[in-house]
């Protein structure tokens, strides 16, 4: 992966702002000669990557290439470092400031004078490996052309044939549900699905969990992913939440108290942190009869027994009938469970299965293309029945053209065995298959901890700062960057967890095997390094990247490390890291956030940082002073952080900008011109902008809040600039008709998302509402607190390509859905109608609606046409007291339903 660096570097050098600060220091002439070698170079390692090198020579110099690209970026990051000034602390005088800067550059100015030497080493060292690359012969390596495809701009979504419905276990899931809903058993009992890792263990159980047979026979239905190095806290947590809520302050108990909590709350017990702490205290339900729930527990991916004598023992006697079902790939993980050995895909299964990966865009139902049908079959005997393995090979092979000489080749290079019991080869093959530009973001799916919920955009722009997305006309680096991801994922690299309305992907993972194949090309390439136990710090003390997976972060930065770039730490606590001065990318969470720790980090590109800021202002605000080139300022899960200091808003290197919606921080300055900005969230209208608007000609994503009725014609003003937003929400007191009024806006015809929210309590602001102000093409429309004239439904019913609709607020008291409306909506919520009484859905509305939320609706009465419902999945009644009272009758109108919730 030597190529990567190698880009990435001449990106840099050709960088306007870059090119100026080398000039400046004298070194002009030695950054021409290296671009010229380094653009040779990098052809020939596109090659090289072409053609999978094994010989241990090339992979020696290819290493020694990337050193040496490692290098040229630290010389450019200290020569940007050396020219950007640090910020004089707050209160000192103009002359004092004015001693320290002059004593400052004195210190700097031995590194200015070595920075020309150190250009002129790289040189020579450029000269030497390529010197030896010709003694040792690798120069049969650069034969290719050194072309790759080209990535779709946006790949269209392929069939998910990940999808537990798609093909096989049929008769396994049938034999499972069997076993769980079998009435002769009282007891509780545990059936673990036994089978090495690949095989589709968790498909099966998930195909389980679905059934409308068993979500009808237990009260509750529990799910929790158990990765190799858990927390018992964490696991409890996760099993309590999905059985009632779990207050912030329950976790003060510490194990033992969750474990009774979790015996009480399944027994259908109140139990409190307060009680646990003084249990000779009053039990407010000591009186009243419990109701145990009867519970189906699904425990995936479990590694160590020791997890279940603690679960298990509490558990034992709750809830006559509960079953647990356990995946594992240890046969006698739990001594009294039923093991229930998962067969390998017979031939059948395995073909239609690859065959459906690989030709996504053909109709198989029919039977399969004939001259491919023997290949196929050589293909999927390959893969020994293993699913994993099968739609990897499947996800290659459609990258290939679909005919017989194209595979026949590929099958002639697939030198492995064929027993298929290890999906290794074909995983290591679909990599190696890989454009050069994805295997750097393939391997950074190594930094997540297992079976980790990746938040998409946020890994995209991890991707942009981190560099390894590159620049394309007419292309943003993020278009680029959702293109790379779609690849993975229709190469069965990376599996989507949940897609948005507009089909991008939300939330991703990898499958463990695959995480386990980043791992170990990341650690072949020096990529990243992670660091999950104390063992590990030590190999983290010349790393570039480290992902830190265990609570002893701030051991990992007691002494400076001057290869550090990146920093993403998934555990609770605080390192200073002041020291990592050209630190890129931070990612981060500890309870109480101190900005001291992160002194001097003025190379920044992306910052996330989870928690409550501490009491210290003046750090957190020389912090956003000395932000210098940051792209990405997410502070969503930032608590307490106020207004932003003006500063940031002359970054002209801004893309994203996320903060606390809680917080709503005062928005850009008016004279912003931040022409790179794509997201702005959680910021306040400014009335200064009445006399200069910021310049925001790139944004897509608008957050804000407007605080007065004044405020409201300074908004109007903002979005009449704006051409490109898709997805906008507005909240503010007493909405005006004119901002309603959508079609007057220049991004009408591209905004896929809004949401409007009405903060007053006046009953004054009647809107009417007609079809032609909502954008043609908007897919999830929010409307919270907004007084409507008429029922409103009949207006946004015709919205046809609305996918997602709430409502909340004093809406009338009767709405209805008439036939045909909202032909396109998937997810249907109302909220806090609090006039609603009537709901009326005609026979052929909503036709592929699939899950209905109702939330403190309470005069609400059982809606007429519930049963026309027919693609229904989930119903959700909370809090609603009319309906809470009909629950039977709900039930047996809504027998299609296979999940009903009422509470």
């Amino acid at each position: 992966m030597a190529e990567g660096i190698v880009s990435l570097v001449l990106g840099k050098l050709s960088d306007a702002v870059i090119k100026d600060v080398l000039l400046l220091h004298g070194v002009g002439k030695q950054v021409e000669r290296l671009s010229r070698e380094l653009s040779w170079i990098q052809s020939f390692l596109k090659d090289a990557d072409m053609k999978h090198i094994i010989n241990e020579r090339e992979k020696h110099w290819v290493n020694e290439v990337r050193d040496i690209a490692y290098d040229i970026e630290d010389v450019i990051d200290n020569a940007i470092f050396l020219k950007v000034p640090e910020n004089p602390a707050r209160g000192y005088s103009r002359i004092v400031g004015a001693a320290k800067r002059m004593w400052r550059k004195s210190k700097k100015l031995p590194a200015l004078h070595n920075l020309a030497d150190e250009m002129n080493e790289i040189l020579a060292r450029i000269r030497e490996i390529n010197d030896s690359r010709e003694r040792y012969g690798i120069n049969s390596l650069g034969e290719g052309s050194g072309v790759q495809p080209r990535l779709p701009i946006r790949p269209p979504v392929l069939p998910k044939i990940d999808d537990p419905n798609v093909v096989g276990f049929d008769h396994d899931r049938d034999n499972i549900v069997n076993l769980l809903l079998d009435t002769s058993i009282k007891r509780r009992a545990v059936i673990s699905i036994v089978g090495p890792g690949g095989l589709g263990k968790t498909t099966l159980a998930r195909k389980v969990y679905n059934s409308n047979d068993v979500k009808r026979q237990f009260d509750v239905c529990i799910w929790v992913t158990i990765s190799q190095e858990f927390k018992l806290m964490d696991i409890l947590k996760k099993i309590i939440e999905q059985v009632e809520p779990l207050p912030p302050n329950d976790v003060e108990g510490g194990e033992e108290y969750l474990l009774t909590k979790l015996y009480k709350t399944l027994n259908g017990q109140k139990y409190t942190l307060e009680y646990h702490l003084r249990p000779n205290s009053h039990d407010p339900q000591a009186s009243t009869k419990p109701q145990p729930k009867k519970y189906l527990l699904i425990l995936d991916d479990m590694w160590r027994g020791d997890l279940w004598i603690k679960i298990g023992e509490v558990l034992l006697d709750v809830g006559i009938g509960s079953r647990v079902l356990v995946t594992t790939r240890i046969q006698n993980i739990i001594d009294d469970a039923e093991p229930y050995k998962l067969p390998y895909l017979t031939e059948k299964p395995s073909l239609e299965l690859l065959l459906k990966k690989a030709l996504p865009n053909r109709d198989l139902s029919k039977g399969f293309p004939d001259e491919l049908y023997e290949v196929g079959k050589q293909f999927a005997k390959k893969c020994g029945g293993l699913p994993l393995a099968l739609l990897v090979l499947g996800g290659l092979l459609s990258k290939k053209p679909a005919n017989y000489v194209a595979w026949s080749k590929m099958l002639q290079t697939m030198n492995w065995g064929t027993d298929g019991k290890d999906c290794t080869e074909i995983m290591a093959t679909s990599y190696d298959d890989l454009p050069f530009v994805l295997k750097s973001c393939f391997m950074y799916f190594a930094a997540f901890p297992e079976d980790h919920e990746i938040n998409a955009k946020n890994l995209l722009m991890l991707w942009v700062a981190e560099g390894f997305i590159p620049a394309e006309e007419s292309r943003t680096f993020e278009d680029t960057a959702e293109s790379f991801l779609e690849e993975l994922v229709q190469r069965s690299l990376v599996q989507v967890l949940h897609r948005d309305t507009d089909d991008s992907i939300t939330y991703c993972r990898i499958h463990d095997l695959l995480r386990e194949l980043a791992i170990l090309k990341a650690k072949e390439d020096n990529f990243i390094t992670i660091c999950s136990n104390p063992d590990n710090w030590k190999s983290s003390a010349k790393a570039r990247r480290v992902a830190v997976h265990y609570s002893g972060c701030s051991e990992l930065m007691e002494h400076a490390n001057p290869n550090l770039r990146s920093l993403v730490c998934f555990e609770d606590t605080m390192p200073n890291c002041s020291r990592q001065r050209l630190l890129k990318v931070l990612h981060h969470k500890a309870p109480s956030v101190d900005f001291e720790c992160f002194h001097g980090l003025n190379q920044l590109r992306y910052c996330e940082l989870i928690g409550t800021l501490s009491s210290n202002r003046i750090s957190f605000e020389s912090f956003i002073r000395g932000l210098k080139f940051v792209e990405t300022l997410n502070f969503y899960q930032l608590q307490d952080h106020g207004d932003l200091h003006d500063d940031i808003w002359n970054v002209k290197t801004l893309r994203h900008v996320m903060l606390n919606y809680m917080d709503y921080t005062a928005g850009p300055s008016s004279s912003a011109d931040l022409k790179n900005l794509q997201t702005l969230r959680g910021v306040k209208c400014r009335e200064s902008w009445n006399a200069q608007l910021p310049k925001l000609p790139n944004l897509r994503d608008l957050d804000i809040k407007v605080e007065n009725s004044f405020s409201w014609d300074v908004m109007a003003k903002l979005l009449d600039t704006l051409n490109h937003l898709t997805r906008l929400y507005l909240h503010g007191s007493e909405v005006p008709q004119t901002i309603v009024e959508m079609q007057r806006f220049p991004f009408y015809q591209h905004l896929q998302s809004l949401m409007l929210r009405e903060e007053s309590s006046s009953l004054n602001n009647k809107l009417s509402l007609e079809v032609r102000m909502f954008p043609i093409h908007v897919t999830v429309l929010q409307l919270y607190d907004l007084q409507f004239k008429e029922d409103p439904l009949p207006v946004l019913e015709k919205l046809r390509s609305l996918r997602l609709l709430l409502l909340e607020g004093e809406v009338n008291r009767k709405m209805s859905c008439s036939d045909g409306g909202f032909q396109q909506l998937h997810d249907l919520c109302f909220r806090s109608l609090t006039n609603l009484e009537e709901w009326e859905i005609k026979a052929g509305a909503m036709p592929i609606l699939n899950n209905v939320y109702l939330f403190d609706c309470d005069k609400l009465r059982v809606p007429l046409g519930l049963q026309y419902l027919s693609n229904l999945k989930q119903l959700n009644i909370i809090s609603c007291t009319e309906l809470n009272e009909h629950k039977d009758e709900i039930r047996n109108i809504c027998k299609h339903v296979p999940e009903i919730e009422i509470l």
